[in-house]
């Protein structure tokens, strides 16, 4: 299957009690990427995962913490969270929409896997 709409997938939340992210993730032999929403005032809580990440904010703004910076993002503005660096986010827009870049190991919070 090399060909995927992700506006065709189901979605879901992605880590109920982590995170409010809702929307279609593939995951493949090596990366994975979530194609994802959150509502206003909703996002995801302090973590950290082995996998580095990368988050494109394609509409709306998100409120990033990566480390000690605090930075609001919006489209075409990517955030770049190294391996293990706690990190947080918060929609401040409705119906933010982000594509989140992930190794396809070590993608959970560390405390979930």
């Amino acid at each position: 299957m090399p060909f995927i709409n992700l506006n065709e997938m189901p979605g879901g939340v992605i880590s109920p009690g982590h995170s409010t992210a809702n929307g279609p993730t593939v995951t493949g032999d090596e990366l994975e990427i979530g194609y994802y929403t959150e509502p206003k005032d909703t996002g995801a809580k302090p973590h950290h995962h082995k996998s580095e990440q990368m988050m494109l904010v394609l509409e709306g703004r998100l409120r990033m913490r990566i480390g000690d910076e605090t930075r609001e993002i919006g489209p075409g503005e990517l955030a770049l969270i190294s391996s293990d660096l706690e990190h947080e986010q918060i929609a401040i827009e409705e119906n933010t929409r982000f594509v989140s870049f992930k190794r396809s190991e070590g993608t959970q919070p560390a405390d979930e896997e």
